[in-house]
C-alpha cells in the first residue's frame, strides 16, 4: 500500500496556494461580462476543471436539445435546486459557455453531452439575470441606458438598447409586461434565459412600492408571465435556480416556489426539476478539481488494506461498526479516494448542514487547503486523507471552520483542546500525545480530538460523533486501537471543552468541569496547593522503619546519631536530580558528611538515607497537586455544589477520591531517586550511592511507602531485617570490631552500623543479637558478660540474653581468660584427694567460706515482659529472695521524656523500699539548652522532678536516661505480692522498653 503522495498529483494551483476566494465563487455576471477568472471565463479551462455530474449532463441535455431544435419535447423551463453551494451557479455558466460557443465547442463539452444535441451555431439571445445584482432604486447604469427590473435587464441583454426601448415603460413604471412584448423581443429566434439568485432580488423588491402593491408583487407576476411564453415558444429555455427554503431568503424562496406551482398549471406542468450535484458526486467532484491525476488501482490496493484492518479490527472485537467490515464499504473507499468516506461523509452530511458552509464550494474550498497543507508535511502513514488531516494548527484552516462558519467561539476550543496557535503553549491533546510521540506512536489525541471537532462545529441534535464512528474515522492500518482508546480516556480526563454524554463525543463552546477546575487552580495559586502537597509528602513517609526528616535546609538539622535509621526528604525546590546525574546534589552530600550546628564530621554515616525527586516529574506533582486543591475546594464549597445538577456533583466527588489516588502517586513517581551510605561509592559523591525506586501506579502503590525503600535496601544486601539471616559472627567481628582490642561492649557494636559504611543498616536489633549469641554457643568467636555478671557466656554455657549496654561486653575467649572470668557452665578442676573442687579443697589446711557473691539478673523488653523474664531466670537459678530491683529507661525524643516522668509516677505506688534515681537529661530549645545530670535519693530527686517534667514537655529534642533501683532491707521473697504489684505499675502506665535487673546473694546472711 502507498500513501496518497505516491498515487495522487494535486493541481499547480493548489500545491501553490492560488485557490483564492474568487475561484471558488462563481459569478454568472462576471462570465458574461467576461470580467471572471480565467477558469470561469474561459471555456476550454472551466470543462476542463468541471466534473461532470449528472445532474449538469441532464441540464445540457435538455437545454440544449430544446435550442437546438432538436429535442422540442424538452422542458422549456428548468429548476435548478440545491443548497448555497450545491453546484447551481456553476452548472448556469457550463450552460452558458456551452449555448454561447455552439457546435464550434463540441469538444469541449463532448465529456458533458452528446454532442449532436448541441446548436450548431452559437445563441445570440441569452440573458444571464443575477438577482442579487440588480438594483430597483437606482438602476442598473449600462452606458445607454438605465434598467430597475428583472425584464428591464432582461430586454436590455437580449436586445440591448433597441431591445430595452421594448420594455422601458414596464421597467420605468415598475409594472410587470405581458406576454406580447417578449413576443416583438424574441420572436421565433432560440433564447436562453438564466435567473440566478432571484429570491434575493425579490426581498429588495419587497420594499419598493408600486401603486397598491410593490415590486416583489409585480416581479413574481413577471415570472409567471416568462414562464408562460416559454412554454409556448419552440426554441426558448428558461432556466432558475433556487436555494433550499432553510437558507437564506427561505421566504421568497417558498413565493418563487408558489409562482412556479400556479405556472405549472398554465403550463401543463413543462418543468423539470433538476439537482446539480447528488451526495455521492461530492467525492468526485472535489478529487476532479483538487487534483491532476489520482491513480484509482492504488486506490483499490489501499481499500483492500483498510478492509483487512478494519475486519481484523472487529474480530478482535473493537468498537467498529459493523457495516464497515462489508464490501460495500470497501467499495465506498474506492470510490471516495484519495479521501476517507467518513471525511467526505461528514462535510456533505453535516458541516454542509451549516449555512454559510455551502456545501460543495465549502468543502473544495476547506479541502483544497487541507490538501496543500499536506503535501507540505508529507506524515508517512498519510494512506487516506481522513479528518484527522485537517490541520488546525493552520490559521487559515481554523478560520474555515470557525469565523467563517460563525462559529468563532470555537477557536478557543480548538486551541486549548486540540492544538495550540501560542508559541510555547502545548493544547491538552499534545500533552496526552508527548509519550506516544516519544514511544514512537502516532498523535492519537490530536486525531481524535480534530475528528470530534469537525462533527462539533454543527449544532443541534447532529452534533458529536459516537465511539465506533469516532475509532473508524481515527484508525488506519497498523493502528493500535487500544493506545487510542488510552488517548480518548486521557483527554477527556483533561480537555476543557470536550464532553461525552454516553454515547456521543463532542466539543461544547462553554467549559467543562476540567475547565472550571483549571479557573480555580489558577485563582489558588501554587502556594497553598504546595503546602498541602508538603503535607501530603510527610504523610506517604511516616515513623516506623524510618526516622523521617523532612525538608532540612543544613545539616544541624538531622541528628548524628546511632537509633532509628534516618530518612531524609529533601524539598523538591532545594534539591533534584535526573536520571542522568550520577553525583547527589550538594545538599545531600552535606548532609551527608556534617554534623551540628558547627557542622562538624558526621559520625553515624550509615544511618542516613536521602530521597530526592525527579526534575522531570515534580511539575507533574505540583499539576496534580493543585488539580486536587482546586476540587477539593469546590466540592468543599456547599454554596457552590448547589449551582451543578445532580450528574456534575457526582462526577466532582468522583475526581475528588482518584485524584486522591493520582496525589499519592505523583508523589511516589516524583521521589524514585534513593541515595543510600555505600563503602564502594566515591568520595566526591559523599560515599553515597544512587538507586532508582521501582514505579508506583494505581495497582500497587504502597499505603506505608518505608516498604519499598526496605525492599530496594534488601535487594542491594544494604538491610538487615527479621527476614534476613542473621550475620556470621566472624563477618560481623571483622567489620565491628576494634582493631587491636580483646574486648568491646555491645552498644559499640551495635552503633558500629551506623558508622560503617561496609555494614549493612541495622532494622531489626534482634538480628545483632543473634549472631551475638551464635558467636558464643556456636562459632566461640568470642565470649559474653552480662552487666554485673562475673562469670562470661560460651560454648558450654546456656543461651544468653542479650543486652546493649556499655556494661554488657563481649571478649575475645583469649582476652576473657587471660583476666580470669570464668565460662558460666564450664567444668571447674577437682582436687584428686579430697574430690573437692580446687578452689574448696580441704587437702590443704583450713578451707576459707567463700565469701559473698552478687549475682544480677538483666532482661530488656516490654514491661510485662522484662519482670516476668526476670522472675523466670530467678527461679530456674533456685533464688529464694531479691535485695535489688533496678528499672532502666532510655531514649530520645518525647517519648524517652514521658518514660523519664513515668518512673516519678511508680515510684510512690510501689509499697516498701528504699529508692535511688540516677538521671541524666538533656534538652534543646532551638538554640537554648537545658542539661541535669542526678544521682541520689527519691526523697533529693522530688526537688527536681518538676523542673525536668516541664522541660521534657517542651523541649524539641531531648534525650534521657534513668534509673530506678529498689533495695529491700530484708530482701523479698519471689513470691511476695508486692513484686506483682511492681510488675503491674509498670505494665500498666504506659511505659516503652525497659531494662529490668534484680540482684541476688549465693548465701543468705542473717
Amino acid at each position: 500500500m502507498k500513501t496518497v503522495f505516491e498515487n495522487c498529483k494535486p493541481r499547480e494551483d493548489v500545491l501553490k496556494g492560488e485557490l483564492k476566494e474568487e475561484r471558488f465563487a462563481a459569478h454568472l455576471r462576471d462570465v458574461i461580462d467576461a470580467k471572471a477568472d480565467p477558469i470561469y471565463r474561459e471555456p476550454g479551462v472551466f470543462f476542463e476543471y468541471t466534473y461532470p455530474t449528472e445532474g449538469l449532463r441532464q441540464l445540457l441535455r435538455e437545454a440544449l436539445g430544446r435550442l437546438a431544435g432538436t429535442k422540442t419535447a424538452s422542458a422549456p423551463i428548468i429548476r435548478l435546486e440545491t443548497s448555497f453551494g450545491g453546484g447551481k451557479t456553476h452548472n448556469l455558466i457550463a450552460l452558458y459557455h456551452t449555448a454561447r460557443v455552439g457546435n464550434a465547442g463540441a469538444d469541449m463539452v463532448s465529456r458533458f453531452v452528446d454532442t449532436s444535441i448541441v446548436p450548431a451555431e452559437p445563441i445570440d439571445l441569452i440573458a444571464g439575470i443575477v438577482g442579487s445584482d440588480l438594483d430597483p432604486t437606482n438602476g442598473l447604469d449600462h452606458g445607454d441606458c438605465v434598467t430597475y427590473t428583472v425584464w428591464g435587464e432582461i430586454a436590455y441583454q437580449l436586445g440591448g438598447l433597441a431591445g430595452y426601448r421594448l420594455m422601458q415603460k414596464s421597467d420605468e413604471t415598475k409594472v410587470a409586461p405581458g406576454v406580447q412584448v417578449f413576443e416583438k423581443l424574441v420572436g421565433d429566434r432560440p433564447a436562453l434565459i438564466l435567473l440566478d439568485e432571484f429570491a434575493a432580488f425579490l426581498r429588495k423588491a419587497e420594499g419598493v412600492p408600486v401603486g397598491e402593491s410593490n415590486l416583489a408583487e409585480q416581479s413574481s407576476a413577471f415570472l409567471l408571465t416568462l414562464l408562460s411564453f416559454a412554454a409556448k415558444m419552440q426554441r426558448v429555455v428558461v432556466v432558475i435556480t433556487l436555494a433550499d427554503v432553510k437558507d437564506a431568503f427561505g421566504a421568497e424562496t417558498e413565493r418563487v416556489q408558489a409562482v412556479m406551482a400556479e405556472a405549472g398549471k398554465v403550463t401543463a406542468r413543462q418543468e423539470r426539476i433538476i439537482t446539480p450535484t447528488s451526495e455521492t458526486e461530492i467525492a468526485p467532484i472535489v478529487t476532479h478539481r483538487l487534483f491532476q491525476n489520482v491513480d484509482s488501482s492504488e486506490g483499490a490496493v489501499t481499500a483492500r488494506a483498510y478492509s483487512d484492518y478494519i475486519r481484523e479490527q472487529l474480530d478482535r472485537r473493537v468498537e467498529l461498526p459493523e457495516s464497515s467490515g462489508r464490501a460495500e464499504y470497501s467499495e465506498e473507499i474506492q470510490k471516495n479516494y484519495p479521501f476517507s468516506p467518513e471525511l467526505i461523509v461528514t462535510l456533505n452530511r453535516k458541516t454542509s448542514t451549516i449555512p454559510d458552509f455551502q456545501r460543495t464550494r465549502g468543502a473544495l474550498r476547506l479541502l483544497a487547503l487541507v490538501v496543500r497543507k499536506l503535501w507540505q508535511n508529507r506524515p508517512v502513514d498519510a494512506w487516506l486523507i481522513h479528518p484527522h488531516h485537517i490541520d488546525l494548527s493552520d490559521d487559515d484552516v481554523l478560520n474555515e471552520l470557525t469565523s467563517r462558519l460563525k462559529r468563532p467561539q470555537y477557536r478557543q476550543v480548538a486551541e486549548a483542546d486540540i492544538v495550540s496557535l501560542e508559541k510555547g503553549s502545548l493544547a491538552h491533546a499534545a500533552l496526552v500525545d508527548r509519550p506516544f510521540i516519544d514511544a514512537g506512536r502516532p498523535d492519537y489525541a490530536r486525531r481524535f480530538g480534530t475528528t470530534v471537532f469537525l462533527h462539533s462545529i454543527v449544532q443541534g441534535v447532529a452534533s458529536g460523533v459516537d465511539h465506533q464512528g469516532a475509532l473508524l474515522a481515527v484508525l488506519e492500518p497498523g493502528d493500535d486501537p487500544g493506545n487510542l482508546q488510552k488517548a480518548i480516556e486521557s483527554l477527556l480526563d483533561s480537555a476543557w471543552f470536550l464532553d461525552y454524554d454516553g454515547r456521543r463525543y463532542r466539543f461544547k463552546t462553554e467549559p467543562s468541569l476540567n475547565k472550571l477546575i483549571a479557573d480555580e487552580a489558577e485563582n489558588a495559586g501554587r502556594l497553598k496547593p504546595k503546602e498541602e502537597l508538603n503535607h501530603r509528602i510527610k504523610n506517604v513517609w511516616r515513623k516506623g522503619i524510618f526516622q523521617p526528616i523532612y525538608f532540612p535546609s543544613e545539616a544541624a538539622e538531622v541528628d548524628d546519631d546511632s537509633g532509628i535509621p534516618k530518612l531524609v526528604v529533601i524539598h523538591y525546590d532545594a534539591a533534584k536530580t535526573t536520571a542522568l546525574e550520577s553525583a547527589p546534589p550538594e545538599l545531600v552530600i552535606k548532609i551527608a558528611e556534617h554534623a551540628g550546628t558547627q557542622e562538624g564530621f558526621r559520625v553515624f554515616r550509615n544511618n542516613v538515607l536521602f530521597l530526592v525527586a525527579d526534575t522531570d516529574q515534580i511539575e507533574r506533582m505540583i499539576e496534580v497537586a493543585r488539580r486536587h486543591f482546586a476540587i477539593a475546594r469546590i466540592v468543599n464549597d456547599a454554596d457552590r455544589m448547589r449551582e451543578f445538577a445532580e450528574e456534575q456533583r457526582k462526577k466532582l466527588k468522583g475526581m475528588l477520591e482518584e485524584t486522591e489516588l493520582q496525589y499519592r502517586i505523583a508523589i511516589t513517581r516524583a521521589y524514585r531517586y534513593m541515595y543510600y551510605p555505600s563503602a564502594d561509592a566515591l568520595d566526591k559523591n559523599g560515599r553515597l550511592a544512587k538507586e532508582t525506586l521501582p514505579a508506583q501506579d494505581q495497582g500497587n502503590v504502597d499505603q506505608d511507602q518505608s516498604q519499598v525503600l526496605l525492599r530496594v535496601l534488601r535487594q542491594l544486601d544494604k538491610a538487615l531485617t527479621a527476614d534476613d539471616k542473621p550475620l556470621n559472627a566472624a563477618y560481623l567481628k571483622s567489620k565491628a570490631w576494634p582493631a587491636g582490642k580483646e574486648y568491646v561492649s555491645t552498644e559499640e557494636i551495635r552503633r558500629a552500623f551506623g558508622q560503617r559504611l561496609g555494614l549493612k543498616i541495622l532494622i531489626d536489633i534482634n538480628q545483632l543479637k543473634a549472631s551475638i549469641r551464635d558467636g558464643c554457643k556456636k562459632t566461640g568467636v568470642w565470649v559474653y558478660q552480662a552487666p554485673g555478671e562475673q562469670e562470661v557466656y560460651g560454648l558450654p554455657s546456656p543461651v544468653p540474653s542479650i543486652v546493649f549496654d556499655e556494661s554488657a561486653i563481649l571478649y575475645t575467649p583469649e582476652g576473657a581468660k587471660a583476666i580470669g572470668l570464668p565460662v558460666k557452665g564450664e567444668q571447674k578442676p577437682i582436687c584428686p584427694i579430697c574430690a573437692c573442687p580446687v578452689d574448696a579443697c580441704i587437702c590443704a589446711g583450713e578451707v576459707r567460706e567463700p565469701e559473698k557473691e552478687t549475682k544480677v539478673i538483666t532482661f530488656e523488653g516490654a514491661p510485662g515482659q522484662a519482670f516476668q523474664a526476670v522472675l523466670d531466670q530467678a527461679r530456674d537459678q533456685k533464688v529464694q529472695r531479691l535485695y535489688r530491683l533496678g528499672i532502666k529507661v532510655e531514649g530520645t525524643g518525647p517519648d524517652a521524656a514521658n518514660d523519664s516522668r513515668l518512673i516519678g509516677l511508680a515510684i510512690p505506688q510501689i509499697g516498701k523500699g528504699n529508692f535511688k534515681i540516677e538521671q541524666v537529661m538533656n534538652c534543646e530549645f532551638g538554640a537554648e539548652t537545658f542539661s541535669l545530670s542526678f544521682k541520689g535519693s527519691w526523697e533529693k530527686y522530688k526537688q527536681v522532678k518538676t523542673l525536668t517534667d516541664a522541660f521534657g514537655k517542651l523541649a524539641d529534642k531531648v534525650h534521657a536516661r534513668t534509673r530506678l533501683e529498689i533495695e529491700f532491707d530484708s530482701g523479698l521473697d519471689l513470691d511476695n505480692p508486692q513484686l506483682e504489684v511492681i510488675r503491674d505499675i509498670f505494665s500498666t502506665l504506659g511505659f516503652g522498653k525497659i531494662v529490668v535487673s534484680a540482684e541476688k546473694m549465693n548465701k543468705e546472711t542473717g
